[in-house]
């Protein structure tokens, strides 16, 4: 995480304003000399510290009760082409903020005890301020973690990877599809040289900020466990999709997940009266390969969900995701990327059991090499097939995110360019 460096703004205003009077052209050396000497004796008289490490930070002496404060922004230009039906409106473009975030993370009492807070601005509606992670941490001395609050379903890797480190401009369609988005629970995790391993129980998929009892969307028990084998390189390679130039060597990884929930009891209509909750068991579960070395990257997943409700047919769908890199210059790398989603033609509505399949072709600039800091991307998404011809449960249109719109059953399908400027602080 990047963070904001507050209280050195203001030591550093004070400590400017008190030598301001001693500033001759040639006494630089020697100014620069009194600010950090006074800038030391600042922060030792506080009992603390502030700066930069990788993070902007407020910290005491001892680094035992810290914070980072830091967010990021993605601007966005989308022109999208689609064959619509009279009246003729077969392209739509414009400006968006598609992503507009803030984040707060550190440690309590101790370098274990840790936190970590982020929220988005509503960008599609009233600008309004959303909580999205919300969860502490504890990690003991053998690298057991335990985890608790609101998180993300560690389900699929593309969702697991940050937004500021995709490879394209946003996620796919399947991964939009198949993620879990966040949920509330409690998790524990443990971390070795080759291998880690994630389990938590929540109250399943897309359940943030919800109370116990919302009939809506919690489920009675969720389960979420994810496993990963890493054959080279470092676990931080993995925090992103991209391998840089000269810096990062071969890395491989292999993970898989595996996701349970249950509904019928949450909401009860004996406390609640009304509708009686759905009563149905949903389980996914996924698999995925990531391999990358000097300046060139490569990752696959396949992904299936199967609902089934109590006294009706099942629902089997399936989503795969291949995409690649490969820097050019130490700024430029080029990607391209293709996904699809499986349908289950055998309990879709006549007419929408074709499968859905996108294009993405496109490349990033990076304004500091090896940093995703300032980037700037430009992608073209081409959608093969229309969304009534392709069931697809759980996409809504339009999408912010990926850029979708909706077409009437029919129609051919349609295509968007997208430029992306992302800010990370």
């Amino acid at each position: 995480m990047n963070r904001t460096r507050m209280l050195a703004l203001f030591v550093g205003a004070a400590m400017s304003a008190g030598v301001a009077t001693a500033q001759t052209a040639n006494n630089s050396a020697l100014e620069r000399e009194l600010l950090a000497d006074a800038g030391a004796r600042a922060s030792f008289q506080a009992g603390g510290t502030a700066g930069h490490d990788g993070s902007f930070f407020l910290s005491d002496a001892a680094g035992n009760n810290r914070l980072e404060i830091g967010g990021y922004m993605q601007f966005r230009y989308t022109f999208n082409n689609r064959d619509t039906v009279a009246p003729d409106e077969d392209f739509t473009n414009g400006f968006d903020m598609t992503r507009a975030a803030l984040e707060l993370g550190g440690n309590v009492g101790n370098q274990n005890l840790g936190y970590y807070i982020r929220g988005y601005f509503d960008t599609e509606g009233n600008g309004g301020f959303e909580l999205a992670d919300a969860y502490g941490t504890y990690t003991f001395d053998n690298g057991m973690t335990v985890i608790w609050g609101q998180f993300l379903v560690p389900s699929t890797r593309e969702r697991m990877v940050d937004d500021r480190n995709q490879l394209a401009a946003d996620r796919s369609v399947t991964d939009g599809i198949f993620s879990g988005e966040y949920t509330q629970g409690v998790a524990l995790s443990y971390t070795a040289d080759n291998f880690k391993v994630i389990g938590a129980i929540d109250d399943g998929a897309g359940t943030a900020n919800t109370p116990y009892y919302n009939a809506t969307v919690e489920a009675d028990w969720g389960l979420t466990g994810r496993v990963e084998f890493k054959w080279s390189g470092d676990w931080a390679q993995f925090d992103d999709f991209t391998s840089w130039r000269g810096t990062e060597g071969y890395a491989g990884m292999v993970g898989g997940a595996f996701h349970w929930q249950t509904h019928g009891d949450t909401g009860n209509t004996t406390t609640f009266g009304g509708t009686a909750p759905a009563d149905f068991d949903l389980i996914q579960y996924s698999v995925d390969v990531s391999v990358e070395g000097d300046g060139w990257n490569a990752f696959g997943a396949f992904t299936g969900r199967s609902v089934d409700p109590a006294g009706s047919t099942s629902v089997d769908n399936y989503g795969a995701v291949v995409q690649g890199g490969m820097f050019f210059t130490d700024n430029f790398e080029a990607f391209a990327r293709w996904d699809a989603i499986f349908i289950d033609g055998d309990v879709v509505p006549a007419g929408a059991d074709d499968d859905f399949h996108t294009l993405t072709v496109g490349g990033n600039y990076y304004f500091f090499p090896g940093s995703h800091v300032a980037k700037f991307t430009a992608d073209v998404q081409w959608f093969l097939n229309d969304q009534p011809g392709s069931y697809l449960a759980g996409f809504s249109v339009p999408d912010q995110s990926t850029g979708t719109l909706p077409l009437a059953a029919g129609q051919d399908s349609q295509w968007m360019l997208r430029l992306q400027m992302q800010l990370v602080f």
